[in-house]
């Protein structure tokens, strides 16, 4: 596994393993203690960008950290949906109460929110690369796009994947450029997306897209590879789980509990590739062998990360061009407390 991984372990699960109450039972209100829910909605969306969650889901790892804080039995209902766009709405109108999403929607929604509700992350997820693969032969890099060419993202303008073609716009042909390609995008799920891009049947040509998919994708060969987010911004956890702070403060026993599921699904990740993939595979509908996730696991462009590390680099970008009114000053405004005794950016 990556240095990601690793980073992971030692540091990270001691202060997640160990992580006190203290902060979140402060935040109860004088007059007692309220009873937290024990009715939960998670929202997730498509990919192995989300299989911490998925192992938390598959063994019941929430519910078992929940009955030992005390809460329960606790209810859990899963979603999944398709982009950040979807999962704002979903946790802005009370329908989910954590979902998952870009890094792009999460900045969002925290400056839409602040002095309101608050959205801000509890962990951490995905800190894996995104590719842009092209169907047309004619396209070798992303300055060979044309006005033919329409591209797949989960949500236009402000999904991750689209904040990856802006960027990636920018980079090629300056300042001012970044919705060069806004025009190309179509927001299609990426199973979906997938299934056009490979076929060569529909107007979709190109697909920004994790290398979960990308991967399937380029074992056909009318589909190769033109960008990866890695040449531009690095490695940085573009996929994080966000809550609101009237949640986090109404339930901070039920909070912790998920935040220590996950801890625990990215050390099944680390520890047992085998059984990491075999779980993705009972969770989401896929065309791959267990042998084929474990071989996608391996890969070096798919990582993840609960401590949230070079976030920056898309929170100054949306604030240069206009995205987000706020500027963070640093990673710690769109995060919540239980995240920030760890080194992140």
């Amino acid at each position: 596994m990556t240095a990601d991984a690793k980073r992971i372990g030692s540091a990270s699960r001691r202060a997640f393993l160990g992580l006190t109450l203290a902060a979140g039972v402060a935040l109860v209100p004088a007059g007692g203690a309220r009873a937290e829910t024990t009715d939960l909605t998670i929202a997730i969306q498509y990919g192995l960008s989300y299989l911490p969650l998925m192992v938390a889901k598959n063994q019941g790892l929430i519910e078992k950290h929940a009955a030992a804080e005390g809460i329960g039995p606790v209810k859990i209902n899963w979603l999944v949906l398709n982009g950040g766009v979807a999962a704002n709405d979903a946790l802005l109108s009370g329908n989910a109460q954590i979902v998952s999403a870009g890094i792009s929607p999460l900045l969002a929604a925290w400056d839409r929110t602040r002095g309101g509700i608050g959205v801000k992350a509890i962990s951490g997820l995905d800190s894996s690369a995104f590719w842009i693969n092209s169907n047309n032969p004619e396209v070798r890099s992303i300055r060979d796009l044309t006005d033919k060419d329409r591209i797949a993202v989960p949500a236009v303008k402000v999904s991750i994947n689209s904040v990856i073609l802006q960027i990636a716009a920018e980079k090629e042909f300056g300042p001012g450029h970044h919705y060069d390609f806004e025009a190309l995008t179509t927001p299609l799920s990426p199973p979906d997306a997938t299934a056009a891009l490979v076929s060569g049947k529909t107007e979709i040509t190109g697909h920004v897209t994790t290398p979960t998919y990308g991967t399937v994708q380029l074992t056909h060969p009318n589909v190769h590879r033109i960008f990866n987010s890695r040449d531009v911004i690095g490695e940085a956890t573009l996929v994080l789980s966000y809550t609101t702070q009237k949640f986090y403060d109404e339930n901070p026993k039920l909070t912790a509990a998920v935040v220590k599921a996950m801890v625990d699904g990215f050390a099944l990740i680390k520890r047992d590739k085998a059984e990491a993939a075999r779980i993705y595979l009972a969770e989401e509908r896929s065309k791959l062998t267990q042998d084929e996730v474990v071989a996608l696991l391996d890969n070096p462009d798919i990582s993840y990360s609960q401590i949230p590390h070079n976030t920056g680099v898309i929170a100054d970008y949306m604030h240069r061009v206009g995205s987000i009114k706020t500027k963070p000053a640093s990673w710690k405004d769109y995060t919540l407390p239980i995240l920030h005794s760890e080194t992140g950016s």
